[in-house]
């Protein structure tokens, strides 16, 4: 039997390695645990210009406490490299690019290596119940008096055995008056057949929608400075002197 010649072998294995990702639905649950970067495309219904292409991104780690889960969102993500991301506005301003921003070849490697992250605004949920049951943080308003606002967020996991969805729920209401709810739901697609990305539907109260992807990460660390805001952080890097731009007052 004449063997495959070398030539050819060597082509098939570059084909290998330059073909895109295969996407498949699992046939077993997927491993939450760890650091994820998560980008999101959408469109405002609800904004003077609708149909202006928007993102936003944030840091999710998932992690095991006992018998539960816990889960931490961070929602202020620091680049060294801020191109494609925010755009200079004046002297002293940086604003968030309308445009579905797709991370370049530094960013990647940044996403893999570990993003900082401004603790500002982190939110953090214990989360009840199993992979194959559905996970759920045990949030519920307490009974307050009718001038009392009350404001909860529940967080839950479902479809871990194929095809995950995230759901953040908030509400905020009073004995007073009606409740005001709103939920932000991430409905995973397709999974990548290592695991290591997901992709699928964002929506968040019916009015912002898009789609979402899932980039496993390396752990995330503290931003380091003089807990200067996102957007100032973004224009310094835009200037390439980071750390050294001008106060936004």
């Amino acid at each position: 039997m004449v063997g495959t010649p070398r030539w050819r072998s060597l082509g098939l294995a570059l084909l290998a390695a330059l073909a895109p990702a295969t996407w498949v639905e699992p046939a077993r649950a997927v491993d939450l645990l760890g650091t994820w970067h998560v980008l999101v495309h959408f469109t405002d219904a609800n904004a003077g210009n609708p149909e202006a292409e928007r993102w936003d991104d944030r840091v999710w780690s998932f992690e095991r406490k006992g018998p539960g889960l816990r889960w931490v969102e961070y929602p202020l993500v620091i680049f060294s490299d801020e191109s494609g991301r925010f755009e200079a506005l004046g002297s002293n301003r940086a604003s968030r690019v309308l445009a579905f921003w797709e991370p370049n070849e530094g960013q990647r490697a940044q996403i893999a290596h570990g993003l900082e992250v401004n603790p500002r605004g982190r939110v953090e949920k214990r989360l009840g119940g199993s992979d194959a049951a559905g996970w759920r943080s045990d949030d519920s308003a307490r009974p307050g008096s009718a001038s009392v606002l009350t404001y909860v967020e529940t967080w839950s996991i479902e479809g871990l055995q194929g095809l995950p969805v995230f759901t953040q729920v908030d509400v905020l209401g009073s004995g007073r008056s009606d409740s005001l709810e709103g939920v932000t739901r991430y409905s995973a697609t397709e999974v990548s057949a290592g695991g290591e990305e997901l992709r699928g539907r964002f929506e968040r109260d019916g009015t912002r929608s898009g789609t979402f992807r899932m980039r496993r990460a390396g752990a995330v660390r503290d931003v380091e400075g003089s807990g200067r805001t996102q957007g100032q952080r973004a224009l310094d890097a835009l200037r390439g002197v980071e750390g050294q731009g001008e106060e936004v007052p």
